[in-house]
């Protein structure tokens, strides 16, 4: 029932579109709006022909609803409205209709966006209708609303203007399942990478040149030799294996476990085995483009089991024989057959794991000194009380991360405790939610900007909110402050790139050591409007730092 109730619903929203689109174009010709609806029911695609049907009895009582509109419109005027035309067959809303059309063009124009192209329901119909059942409750509410309430929009405004189980309208900062592409894929394992941030929103301009990839390889598998224009900064999630790092006069074997940080240069090639027997291999990437800014490109020489698969076989046969010095046979032999199972995860015997994760191999390597990974439980954390724990690494602890302007942490958040609220000074973080549910809160001018209207002479934020679960991700510019919270049944981690990091500083707005209880007992009167010692009682009364007792825990079931 809950799946029948989701397809009317979504059919509900196309049908309306569908007469926005068939209403206009009868005030350009002379075509039936009805028949153009009902040719649109026709055209959706996963449709049963009872669920047509529907849709196409829907067209009818639109457009009946719309007549009745037109009819009315005289009495609009009276009402405030500027009417929807006196002349039959006009093709004129009233205000009311108008708004339809309006809200629901923005709300297909976001799910176009969001789902990575303008014709996102053709290119991926899944992430389309998703989408168009979360904004559908908003936009029912406004409708409900009565549209004319000027208090009751900016409450909407104050209030985040959240829908769906947790999520929120015209929100560009949280990115789910839909918003990954899979790059590398087959039964053994898979790399899927996330969307351009810039494709996603403008506001992401200073953070183009990144990306986030999520690797995944099945127990006992081997990523076969490929390298990227990119470099890449891994981190191991879960599981162990080993990585082999290739140049043309020197190999880098290591062995990689939970907690390792890790850096493969650009242009370098690379294989990787997942050597555990049972548990999954995870890594989340921070790669940063080199060439055009944003785009990324993986290469594979052979291999991979189709030869189309191949960057070699983009040469003519007469250059790789000259190249290889090698006849006409072999060259098939190598290249134009390749029988191996196909893709680039492969299952791999126990006797080629033992071989390959043996002893660490390290040689002389051309581009600097390389350590080999760094584990962030080498140290302990930067933070940690009884509801969770900070670990943080910088270019101090890890050089390789100055290349790439990047610092990395990771969040521990005890089940019904939260981080925050506090800010960075310089950074962009793109959170990668690794295990565990919760959610997050930020504050945001760039969306009050948006809906304001009226600029106002002092600054206003809006609250930026969503559910957090295994595989979101969340970009938190700078300067902005942010909580994170944890469910009341299980600890929330997360992963914490933190682009061009070069001198940044987080500050606590709460808790022990935050930035208020620095202040002058002048600048707390001045500010706060009552004297520093009253100011002094609230903002220090919190002893804790940056993990406190979540409101799941103080007593407020968890949304």
């Amino acid at each position: 029932m809950e799946v029948k109730g989701k397809i009317c619903l979504v059919l509900s929203l196309f049908v309306a579109v569908c007469l926005v689109s068939a209403t206009v174009s009868l005030a350009r010709s002379e075509r039936d709006p009805v028949g153009v609806c009902k040719l649109k029911c026709e055209e959706i695609r996963g449709a049963k022909q009872d669920e047509k049907q529907e849709c196409k009895q829907t067209c009818e009582r639109y457009h009946q609803d719309k007549q009745r509109r037109e009819r009315e419109g005289g009495q609009g005027k009276e009402r405030g409205h500027t009417g929807g035309g006196s002349g039959a067959g006009s093709g004129q809303y009233n205000i009311v209709f108008a708004d339809i059309e309006r809200e629901l063009r923005e709300m297909v124009g976001k799910c176009h966006q969001s789902c990575q192209g303008s014709k996102g329901e053709q290119e991926n119909p899944e992430c389309f209708r998703t989408c168009m059942e979360q904004y559908s409750p908003e936009q029912g509410k406004r409708r409900g609303g009565g549209g004319g309430d000027t208090r009751s929009r900016q409450m909407g405004r104050q209030s985040g203007r959240e829908f769906g189980k947790g999520q929120q309208l015209n929100n560009p900062y949280v990115f789910e399942d839909h918003h990954f592409t899979a790059r590398l894929e087959s039964e053994q394992g898979s790399v899927r990478v996330l969307q351009k941030f810039t494709d996603r929103s403008e506001l992401f301009q200073g953070i183009g040149k990144y990306r986030v990839a999520i690797l995944e390889a099945e127990p006992q598998t081997f990523v076969i030799p490929n390298h990227w224009d990119a470099d890449s900064l891994l981190f191991v999630a879960k599981g162990e294996g080993t990585i082999s790092l290739i140049n043309t006069d020197s190999r880098q074997n290591h062995n990689i476990k939970r907690g390792d940080v890790f850096r493969v240069p650009a242009g370098i090639s690379a294989y990787l085995i997942n050597r555990h027997a049972n548990e999954k291999l995870v890594l989340a990437k921070i790669l940063h483009s080199i060439s055009v800014p944003g785009e990324l490109q993986t290469f594979v020489g052979v291999g991979a089991g189709n030869p189309e698969s191949s960057f070699f076989n983009a040469f003519s046969n007469e250059i790789l024989q000259a190249a290889f010095d090698i006849d006409r046979e072999s060259l098939e032999t190598l290249f134009g057959q390749q029988k191996q199972e196909q893709g680039m995860f492969k299952k791999a015997t126990e006797e080629q794991i033992r071989a390959m994760s043996g002893k660490e191999e390290s040689r002389t390597w051309p581009f600097g000194e390389s350590k080999g990974p760094y584990n962030i439980y080498k140290n302990k954390p930067s933070v940690q009380n009884d509801y969770g724990n900070l670990h943080e690494v910088d270019s101090n602890d890890y050089p390789d991360l100055r290349d790439i302007n990047v610092a990395f942490s990771l969040f521990n958040i005890t089940q019904g405790s939260m981080a925050g609220p506090f800010y960075n000074t310089k950074t962009t973080t793109v959170f990668v939610v690794a295990d565990g549910v919760g959610q997050f809160e930020m504050a945001c001018p760039h969306l009050s900007e948006q809906t304001g209207g009226v600029i106002d002479t002092v600054p206003s934020y809006e609250k930026v909110s969503s559910q957090l679960r295994r595989g979101t991700v969340v970009v938190i510019p700078a300067g902005h402050p942010i909580v994170m919270e944890a469910s009341g049944e299980q600890n929330l981690e997360v992963i914490g790139f933190g682009l061009n990091s070069d001198q940044n500083e987080w500050f606590p707005l709460a808790g022990r050591d935050n930035v208020m209880s620095q202040w002058e007992d002048e600048a707390m009167e001045l500010t706060f409007g009552v004297p520093a010692n009253e100011v002094q009682k609230v903002i220090q009364k919190q002893n804790k730092k940056l993990f406190f007792k979540g409101p799941v825990r103080r007593g407020r079931a968890f949304a």
